[in-house]
């Protein structure tokens, strides 16, 4: 071999493909729910076809494997939410008088 020859490197260097040949990106897994494994999100936002939230198709209720959804004491008082959706305006606005 020649010295300062790039002839060796460019042999060897195109022999393993540098950039993946795949067009575009590969497409997620759509998400299953574990307890009635079906497709959680089939339809559009908001679509009749989607999985209810915290419901399964048969209509049981759906408990999050941890058991419960106790909220620590920081950074949320207790109170200001319950069941972890629904907002209470004025124990959030006595929280906020009591810590400013």
């Amino acid at each position: 071999a020649k010295k300062n020859d790039e002839s060796f490197w460019r042999w060897h260097c195109s022999v393993v493909p540098l950039v993946k040949k795949e067009p575009g990106k590969k497409p997620r897994k759509p998400q299953t729910c574990s307890r009635c494994q079906t497709i959680m999100y089939p339809g559009a936002e908001n679509s009749p076809l989607n999985h209810k939230k915290g419901y399964c198709a048969d209509g049981v209720k759906q408990v999050s494997k941890d058991g419960g959804d106790e909220l620590p004491a920081w950074p949320q008082p207790r109170g200001i939410f319950s069941e972890g959706r629904i907002f209470h305006p004025h124990p959030f606005l006595s929280a906020v008088q009591r810590i400013y």
